[in-house]
């Protein structure tokens, strides 16, 4: 299901792009903002296939016609899609586009070019695509995403119509992830809030080691206190060597003391159900401002490293503080 009414948990986005189906007042371009996996990308292709439809259902894609089925397979030739190679999207793939544009589209009404992770651009792609959309060719809509808009030069921001996407709610994330991989109830609503509401990055969690993965950190968390400074300094190592996973990791930290604060003011919200028992013996003596000084540790550690500091230092300095 590729139509923009299947798209779940972005009602708002959703709305303001119908409405420019039914006005007939597209505009030349577009930016999505918002986290990494809840559905700009899928948007995109979307509204490409709604605008190109030969048998549209009012606004929504029918899904059957020649053109859509050529979406759902990739080929529509009036469907272009750029992502980054390597780091970066780099001036020839822009030029490549720009070379596209001088013609009319190929066989669609519209043609429809889609910029995934627009600010992966360097400076050179972004002023040579500054240049197109100061020129918009006639019958295109290109479509920009990125997690912010900051990342943009504000130049090419200017020149969108901008439209923001929500982290999905997590009852969403969660029923998603039960009807389409089997987990369990309390699995999929852990893994659900702990991805922040990215259905995409959800699901592209193998449940059944990531549970066995989670239960394990946090019972080397719940065990700081009773150990000496030389293996709790092995394990921030362990934790900084694993960089794919290290900020899931001190996210999975932070709920950790989290939970520890809500089993003392509100037991019935704590986020790792399963470890209910544990969270409840990590209570005992500790006040609410120790709590928070601990989550307060996590997050300064996932700051410093998300700008760049040496992570094992930055976790040896939240280990010490956890530790107090």
């Amino acid at each position: 299901m590729m139509r923009l009414q299947s798209i779940i948990g972005q009602e708002r986005p959703i709305r303001f792009l119908t409405q420019m189906l039914q006005k007939k007042s597209v505009p030349h371009a577009l930016l999505f903002t918002g986290i990494d996996g809840i559905g700009k990308q899928t948007t995109a292709v979307a509204f490409g296939m709604a605008l190109n439809c030969l048998s549209p259902v009012g606004e929504s894609a029918c899904e059957q016609c020649p053109s859509c089925q050529k979406v759902v397979s990739g080929t529509h030739p009036d469907i272009i899609i750029v992502k980054p190679e390597g780091a970066f999207i780099k001036i020839d793939q822009i030029r490549t586009i720009s070379r596209q544009l001088r013609f009319a589209p190929l066989e669609g009404r519209w043609r429809v070019v889609i910029i995934n992770d627009a600010h992966a651009m360097n400076l050179e792609a972004s002023n040579a695509i500054l240049k197109i959309l100061e020129e918009p060719p006639k019958s295109t809509v290109i479509i920009l995403t990125a997690s912010q808009k900051t990342d943009l030069l504000p130049t090419i921001v200017s020149r969108c119509r901008q439209i923001a996407f929500g982290p999905i709610p997590y009852e969403k994330v969660s029923e998603t992830l039960v009807e389409l991989r089997g987990l369990d109830r309390q699995t999929a609503t852990t893994l659900a809030v702990l991805t922040k509401g990215s259905l995409g990055k959800a699901l592209s969690v193998d449940g059944e080691k990531w549970t066995i993965w989670r239960k394990r950190l946090l019972e080397q968390v719940a065990s700081l206190s009773t150990r000496s400074v030389q293996p709790v300094f092995a394990f921030a190592d362990t934790l900084s060597r694993d960089k794919d996973k290290l900020f899931d990791a001190l996210d999975i930290i932070m709920t950790w003391f989290r939970d520890i604060l809500m089993c003392k003011v509100s037991p019935e919200r704590i986020i790792n159900k399963d470890c209910a028992a544990e969270i409840r013996n990590a209570l005992q003596g500790r006040s609410i401002n120790e709590l928070l000084e601990k989550m307060e540790a996590v997050q300064a550690t996932q700051t410093a490293i998300s700008r760049n500091s040496n992570p094992r230092l930055a976790l040896e300095v939240m280990m010490m503080r956890l530790l107090k």
